[in-house]
């Protein structure tokens, strides 16, 4: 049977993502990504940049899902709506696309997005599904997503699970883990069927500057 390793929320944070997909490589060919790859971190762009040439890649085969992050970034490109991204900790997004923001920093950021990268935005879907398992990244699901996810295993991204672990049942998961959302936040990886799973080491906070207290002496 085939071993699925789905990725939860990364939001912006890059270092985390490179490390678990390292080693979720070693143990299956077959990754799915549960969305909201930007905001909050400092690195989306660096994210996208990545998530990209794993698309491209011959050597594995990945599948990306729409975070409600994404959807935001990819309303903000459309029809300008950058205030509700701006509340959602899109303004770490905006800096890792745009150096030096001005007035019109819309303009700006429809001008930083590579085309590549408002196409992947683009070309997500909303779930992910096989004979066994349903994959989407909010778990409240519509009337046509619950006949699709009737009977499988469901995996979900989304809720923040506050104490740093996954949520593993006999029915569903979800793996959310505080990835660029809480201060120890981190990405997990849930492999399917085994249920086994692995996370990136916890981010450490950043430290305010050492002040050097400066004497006089007579």
């Amino acid at each position: 049977m085939t071993e699925y390793a789905f990725v939860g929320d990364i939001h912006g944070c890059f270092n985390e993502l490179e490390n678990v997909v390292a080693r979720a490589r070693s143990q299956t060919r077959h990754l799915v990504f549960l969305g909201d790859y930007v905001n909050r971190g400092k690195h989306s762009r660096q994210v996208i940049d990545f998530l990209v040439s794993l698309q491209e890649s011959a050597e594995i085969e990945c599948a990306f899902l729409r975070g409600n992050h994404d959807q935001a970034f990819l309303d903000t490109l459309d029809n300008g709506e950058i205030d509700v991204l701006l509340r959602m900790g899109g303004a770490a997004t905006i800096a890792s696309y745009v150096d030096e923001p001005s007035d019109d920093i819309l303009t700006q950021l429809r001008r930083s997005v590579p085309d590549e990268h408002v196409q992947f935005f683009r070309s997500l879907p909303m779930s992910m599904s096989t004979d066994r398992v349903y994959a989407s990244h909010i778990p409240n699901l519509g009337p046509g997503e619950r006949e699709a996810a009737a009977g499988k295993y469901r995996i979900h991204g989304h809720v923040v699970q506050s104490n740093g672990v996954p949520t593993i049942t006999d029915t569903h998961a979800f793996i959310d883990t505080g990835c660029g959302t809480t201060p120890a936040g981190s990405l997990t990886c849930l492999f399917w069927p085994s249920l086994e799973w692995i996370q990136s080491e916890p981010r450490q906070p950043e430290l305010p500057p050492i002040r050097v207290a400066r004497h006089r002496y007579p």
